[in-house]
């Protein structure tokens, strides 16, 4: 037992609770609101009705509608500098984690000065220290990423296509609110792929190195909830070319373990390799979703690494649901791989191809070496070139 526990976010959890942003006090008197570019949130209402809840609650706002999905280094200063000049004090990032992380990175540039690739702490970053950041509230509309309460945004560099990942205590949101309403609207494509991003968080903090039994703990039960959830809502919207409202008590439940829990894992522990290979293909393919990154290797690359860890992998298939007693001691990882394939198939997830999205096979080698360059700091293995190249190249459709 050896850990240190700092998750200062404010979770304001349940349906319903958007309307409590017209009665809690906030961290400033005006807001810049990062939305993205396609207009959804203006189109679902829901920007609107936030606006008029912080007229209610006295405080004004400017709204910064130019967020990408994969979110740039200029998206980020374009952001800042109308925060500037509007004379905003605070953020909110309202939608997915593309328009959070946004409203993240553009805090740190608030009070930082140049350019956010100035801060960057791997790849062609700069390396400064980052001195702080101005408040940040959440809106989370989907159920993925566990942003909104981890210290952590994602941003990419456009002109390098770098995808990093900027971690510091400043940028703790100061109030996340989680509606599991907003999130009823959710297509198909987007549930699943935000749901096994959610996965991955969870198995990944379980196993990275600078985990805890706190983490674990999180991470353990957040495997449970996407696991008998997600089948659930893919089973009742089979049909992937209209928009359903799903299930409220199963959205929930995943909103709790993508939002929440793999948030205080995030803030505990921290992904690893497969997400630095996933935010490598976002960042040469912005159009790529990042959940979607991840489901197209997750297969090829779990089989490759559950050999490392049959322990720890057989207590997270456990946590699947898996009957792990049938397998042998040393081949519970199996048990794993064998949830793994079945929660693809069961979401009709098993067949996404990279070639989908953009991604050429000769590039696989580009992708691997950027990976390896960025580093693998917390695996609780060590994988080579030859390995990764090996897990792009098989899972290569």
């Amino acid at each position: 037992m050896n850990f240190d526990c700092y998750i200062p976010t404010r979770v304001l959890f349940g349906a319903g609770k958007l309307s409590r942003l017209a009665t809690e006090t906030l961290p400033g008197k005006k807001a810049l609101i990062c939305v993205t570019e396609d207009g959804l949130m203006e189109k679902l209402g829901i920007q609107g009705k936030v606006v008029g809840l912080l007229r209610e609650n006295q405080v004004g706002s400017v709204v910064f509608d130019r967020v990408t999905p994969n979110p740039t280094r200029a998206g980020v200063m374009a952001a800042a500098a109308l925060a500037k000049q509007e004379g905003c004090d605070f953020f909110i990032g309202l939608g997915g984690g593309s328009s959070i992380d946004t409203a993240k990175a553009a805090a740190i540039m608030m009070v930082n000065e140049g350019d956010l690739w100035d801060y960057a702490s791997a790849g062609t970053g700069g390396k400064k220290e980052v001195k702080g950041a101005y408040p940040v509230v959440t809106i989370t509309t989907t159920a993925g990423t566990g942003t909104e309460c981890d210290p952590w945004c994602v941003i990419t560099n456009e002109k390098t296509k770098e995808k990093l990942d900027f971690g510091l205590e400043a940028v703790y949101p100061v109030i996340s609110i989680v509606d599991p309403e907003l999130m009823l609207t959710l297509p198909y494509g987007l549930t699943c792929f935000q749901g096994f991003d959610a996965l991955f968080h969870a198995v990944e903090c379980y196993i990275a190195t600078c985990g805890s039994e706190m983490s674990k703990l999180y991470s353990y039960e957040a495997i449970q909830l996407v696991c008998q959830n997600l089948p659930v809502l893919a089973e009742r919207m089979k049909d992937k070319d209209r928009e359903v409202r799903g299930d409220l008590e199963a959205r929930s439940n995943i909103s709790f373990a993508a939002n929440v829990l793999c948030g205080y894992a995030q803030s505990l522990a921290a992904t690893i390799s497969p997400h630095i290979i996933g935010q490598c293909m976002g960042g040469l393919h912005g159009g790529f979703p990042h959940g979607a990154t991840l489901i197209v290797t997750a297969e090829e690359y779990y089989k490759e690494v559950v050999k490392y860890l049959p322990q720890e992998f057989g207590e997270m298939a456990k946590a699947m649901g898996e009957d792990t007693s049938k397998y042998a001691e040393g081949e519970k990882g199996q048990a794993f791989v064998d949830g793994l394939i079945r929660l693809l198939e069961a979401t009709g997830m098993r067949n996404l191809a990279m070639s989908e999205f953009g991604i050429r096979e000769d590039e696989l080698e580009t992708i691997a070496d950027i990976s390896m360059g960025i580093g693998f700091d917390f695996d609780p293995y060590t994988l080579t070139r030859e390995q990764v190249v090996g897990i792009l190249k098989r899972s290569y459709k």
